[in-house]
Order: C-alpha cells, then sequence, then structure tokens
C-alpha cells in the first residue's frame, strides 16, 4: 500500500432487531472499506449478525489530526 492514499470511513451497520453499529476502518477505497467493515462486525460479536443495511456516513483522508465524534 505504499504511496498508495488512504481514507478513514465511518459505515453504519443495521441489523435485525433494530441495533446498529458503527464501524470505522482505514482503507484506499469504498469497496475494501464495506468488506473490511463486514470482516470487523464479525470479529466483534459472538454470533454475526443478519446486516440488512449499511451505510457510508463519511470518509476523510487521513492526515495528522483527522477524527471523529460519534454522538
Amino acid at each position: 500500500m505504499s504511496g498508495q492514499e488512504l481514507y478513514l470511513y465511518r459505515l453504519r451497520a443495521e441489523v435485525e432487531g433494530n441495533r446498529i453499529y458503527h464501524v470505522i476502518v482505514l482503507s484506499p477505497s469504498e469497496e475494501k472499506a464495506f468488506d473490511q467493515a463486514e470482516k470487523e462486525l464479525e470479529r466483534y460479536t459472538i454470533a454475526t449478525p443478519k446486516v440488512t443495511e449499511w451505510t457510508l456516513e463519511e470518509k476523510k483522508r487521513v492526515r495528522s489530526g483527522a477524527g471523529y465524534v460519534i454522538e
């Protein structure tokens, strides 16, 4: 990945039972960000929930001082 620009992606996963997870990943593309977010959700949960909808909420170029406020 050297020389490749990276972005922080904040994704929202709506799962069965009206539960919501926010997943933040570092990735070079949106496609890879969604793949990585799915893997992170699988690792985070004991039983992988069925995601009904993924939403890209924010995309930021990685630079010193970049961050998110999650409410």
